[in-house]
């Protein structure tokens, strides 16, 4: 004769599964509060130019710019992410993305450098 062992069952009522199933509120001390960074106003960060081969040749299209920014808030540095197919269309917003002043990423109120992806859409219309 063989025995087979099963696990234990626990029947619970479903308020008292309710209760056991949801942990509750836990906020570590270590938690990090992170704020990503953003532009600080339109004024400080112009409309980039539309390159006249561009406008003559027609082209349009949307670029997404990957952008660094410091703890200070300056550009230290932007790359192409996505093209938008036109070489002159993805330097001018690039160039013009990295004029811009930006309130700095910060984890638990401290800047920090990060990385931000900006789309610029060109339109000739």
């Amino acid at each position: 004769m063989r025995f087979l062992m099963l696990p234990a069952v626990l029947a619970l009522s479903s308020s008292a599964w309710a209760q056991t199933a949801q942990p509750a509120a836990y906020s570590p001390a270590f938690a990090r509060i992170a704020e990503p960074a953003e532009v600080l106003s339109s004024e400080l960060c112009p409309k980039p130019a539309y390159p006249r081969a561009s406008v003559r040749n027609e082209e349009t299209g949307v670029v997404t710019i990957r952008i660094t920014v410091a703890p200070s808030g300056r550009v230290i540095g932007t790359a192409v992410a996505n093209t938008s197919g036109f070489r002159d269309l993805d330097n001018a917003a690039s160039r013009a993305l990295s004029r811009c002043r930006y309130r700095p990423a910060s984890i638990n109120g401290v800047p920090v450098q990060s990385t931000t992806l900006v789309q610029y859409v060109w339109s000739l219309g």
